[in-house]
Formats: structure tokens, C-alpha cells, sequence
């Protein structure tokens, strides 16, 4: 269940000194861009590990400040964030709650990821290193450039259902690739023997969302249609 509560401000959820970052949900004609992290090999697989587009705040950078920074560093981008009349605050699959925070661009969600975490298992109480990560919706105001090569080498683009697909497994890129899916990029390995995994604040999102992951992304995915973009 989502429970709904007021706040003023992000900045109410975090304490000074805390680890913060932000995310963002990059749509274009339906589907998101992710990052890919320098290809590794596991168990004579090439293994293709999804980020979404962002990373830590610096000093006392907002949210806000940090998804533009980080979009512009890591795309070659301008960014335009939508500012959403709520946001989902999720503190593990059983503790979410919708908020408003009036004056301000208001993220997508506000997801306290556990870090450490083994694939798949976002949640576990295990860990108990936890920071706040902004994940916005967005989009680019003109086509991204591979900018932070020896960190994100990659882009890719995925359907909400196959952003979904990737919060529980693996997947084969040639399937993901036959399924309409779209990489940016100059590769160096075998795609045949290439698989892809959805990581970081977006994995754990969508874990936590669970059968409600599919309007939530899809609702994003409208929002930033060509049609609706002025």
C-alpha cells in the first residue's frame, strides 16, 4: 500500500553530511536510456551492467543540480526535467508514500538504496549502508554523445517492458536487440556472447514497484512522447 503525506522540501528527507545522488529516466518515443558500464567478463559471458544516467551529489548540490550536471557530463546534453505533481518515496517494497514538494522540481521517486546489495536482491537487510537517489524523468534536448568513456562507454535504449524483464534477470543483448532495443556506441566484444543486467537505484525502483513497475514507467514514457514536448 502507498501512503500519501505532505512535505515542503527534498532536502526535509536528508541530514547535512549524507550521501546523496540522482538518477534519471531518459524517454524518447516510448523507451529509456540507460547507461552501460565498461563490458566484464563472468563465467565466459560478456556481462553489460545498466546505470541510470547520473551519479553522487558534490558538497551541497541538490538533487536537481546534480541529475543536470551529471546528464550534461555523461551525454553532452542540456537536460529538461519534468516536474511531477508527486513523488514516490520508497523506503524498501513494504514502506512507500506519494509526496508533493511545492516550489520545487519534483523527481519521479525518492529511493533509499541499500549499497552492497547481491544482483537481484536490492532490499536485503543484510546491509545497512542506505543513501537517498533522486530519480527524475527527463529528457535530452538534442541526440546524447558517448562523453565519460571509461566510465559509461555505452547507451542503451529499452521498451518498459524490457526495463521490467531486467529487474529480475539477465538477458541475452541479440534478444533484447531483436526486441527493439537500441545500443549507442562502438562495441569491443561478441554480442553473441554478451548479457545484460539492469543495476543501481533504477533495478531496486522497479523491484520495489513490482506489478505497478509497468504504469509507472509507462506513464513516464507518455509524458515525454515527441507530441507532448513543446
Amino acid at each position: 500500500m502507498i501512503h500519501q503525506s505532505s512535505l515542503q522540501r527534498l532536502s526535509d528527507l536528508t541530514h547535512v553530511g549524507m550521501p546523496r545522488a540522482a538518477s534519471v529516466l531518459l524517454a524518447d518515443e516510448g523507451r529509456f536510456m540507460f547507461g552501460v558500464r565498461p563490458p566484464v567478463v563472468e563465467r565466459n559471458r560478456v556481462l553489460l551492467r545498466l546505470t541510470g544516467i547520473g551519479g553522487w551529489a558534490i558538497g551541497d548540490e541538490t538533487f536537481e543540480a546534480t541529475a543536470t550536471r551529471e546528464t550534461l557530463e555523461e551525454t553532452g546534453c542540456q537536460l529538461r526535467l519534468l516536474n511531477l505533481a508527486q513523488t514516490l518515496i520508497v523506503r524498501s517494497p513494504d514502506d512507500m508514500q506519494r509526496a508533493t514538494f511545492p516550489g520545487e522540481t519534483s523527481p519521479a521517486a525518492l529511493v533509499f538504496r541499500r549499497f552492497g546489495t547481491a544482483s537481484f536482491d536490492p532490499w536485503s537487510p543484510s546491509f545497512e549502508s542506505i543513501a537517498p537517489v533522486a530519480v527524475y524523468a527527463g529528457l535530452l534536448l538534442k541526440p546524447p554523445c558517448v562523453m565519460a568513456r571509461q566510465e559509461l562507454p555505452l547507451f542503451m535504449w529499452l521498451y518498459p517492458e524490457q526495463v521490467i524483464s531486467l529487474a529480475d534477470s539477465d538477458a541475452p543483448l541479440e534478444y533484447l536487440l531483436a526486441d527493439g532495443a537500441d545500443m549507442l556506441g562502438t562495441a569491443d566484444y561478441d554480442p553473441q556472447r554478451a548479457i545484460v543486467r539492469l543495476t543501481d537505484s533504477i533495478q531496486a525502483l522497479v523491484t520495489a514497484l513490482g506489478p505497478r513497475a509497468f504504469t509507472f514507467l509507462s506513464d513516464i514514457a507518455r509524458l515525454t512522447q515527441p507530441a507532448r514536448v513543446e
